[in-house]
């Protein structure tokens, strides 16, 4: 439950189906422990396993000393908080919880604590209590965010920790980022271990941007918070605001006018401005049409000798400034769907 709802956007879900999302991912889970893709690395499990089903035949309820006893063993066995969760899902030990109405007990406990709560329709934990909540059940971050993480470590560094914590190294980094996902392997554990030194980490701040002082705890609680926080993905920046120029020509009069230029002009003209340059002349055209940029800005990039070309072309007068050459074109177009052109005359 508690997982899920971490990994959920807001840290909610709604109400009505969360009970079918639960039994769903608890279904996921047992089919990955029975297949050994989860929690089946080496022996350390196996006795692992034997201790906690020894302290769940006593009522189903673990005391202070077996809580104590089984502490210490992940600690000596290298069982990470999280990891003693999916061991709670193999086959040895779904006696103690597939019971009758297990989700309403365990919903219904939660709440009580004061962990879940529901809101106008949707099951929540509140975000003041997420960090604790993260803490007690040994998830540093998000899925997606510590995938992200593990994707700042080379693929030798990868096959080097799962190395180390009994995992297979097989496959390409995607391959190992998905196993360590999977497993539930936690990016603080990971990144304290030996294969991974602080001058490495150091590297990795520098890297994304973040203060690279502090032992070697702090600094993977940096990364961690720093990833979480999103403040490794370079914000996308608004897109530019489109300019909407005023323009003087109808739609019949501007194609007239463009039609006049050169397939080299077109393109100088629409590279200028970033426009698509693929298609006819028509579709060429249509771009600068759609473009919204008054006239007199798309032939202002046009050279001297384009100018006089195109004022040859409409059969019009070629003196003056390049400014005054402009405004003669675009006058010969206003106001006729069929301006004077040297191509209309020849005809």
């Amino acid at each position: 439950m508690l997982a899920l709802l971490l990994e959920a956007d807001d840290y909610s879900l709604p109400v009505a189906q969360f009970p079918s999302l639960v039994q769903a991912e608890t279904t996921r889970i047992c089919v990955a422990v029975d297949a050994g893709l989860v929690v089946g690395r080496d022996d350390h499990l196996r006795v692992y396993r034997k201790v906690l089903h020894l302290a769940r035949s006593n009522d189903n309820q673990i005391d202070a000393l077996e809580a104590s006893i089984l502490v210490v063993l992940r600690h000596e066995l290298g069982i990470a908080q999280a990891e003693h969760f999916l061991i709670e899902h193999h086959a040895d030990l779904r006696e103690f919880w597939r019971t009758p109405h297990l989700f309403e007990r365990e919903f219904g406990a939660l709440t009580a604590a004061g962990i879940l709560f529901v809101r106008e329709g949707r099951v929540l934990i509140p975000k003041d209590q997420v960090g604790t909540v993260r803490r007690v059940i040994g998830l540093d971050m998000a899925r997606k965010d510590a995938s992200r993480l593990f994707g700042y470590l080379s693929n030798t560094e990868l096959h080097d920790a799962l190395a180390a914590i009994s995992l297979p190294t097989s496959g390409n980094k995607d391959d190992r980022i998905a196993r360590l996902i999977t497993n539930m392997v936690q990016p603080r554990a990971m990144l304290l271990l030996r294969q991974i030194g602080i001058d490495r980490l150091k590297e990795l701040c520098r890297e994304l941007g973040a203060a690279v002082s502090g032992s070697k705890e702090e600094i993977v609680s940096r990364l961690i918070d720093y990833v979480s926080a999103d403040k490794d993905v370079a914000a996308t920046p608004d897109p530019p605001e489109k300019v909407r120029e005023a323009r003087r020509l109808e739609r019949a009069s501007f194609g007239s006018l463009f039609d006049l230029l050169r397939a080299h002009e077109l393109t100088s003209v629409l590279i200028e401005f970033d426009l698509k340059r693929s298609g006819t002349k028509e579709v060429q055209i249509q771009t600068l049409w759609e473009a919204e940029r008054a006239e007199a800005t798309l032939l202002g990039c046009l050279g001297s000798p384009d100018i006089e070309g195109l004022l040859r072309r409409a059969n019009l007068r070629t003196n003056g400034p390049k400014a005054e050459r402009i405004e003669r074109l675009v006058a010969n177009f206003e106001g006729s769907s069929e301006p004077s052109t040297g191509r209309s005359r020849a005809e």
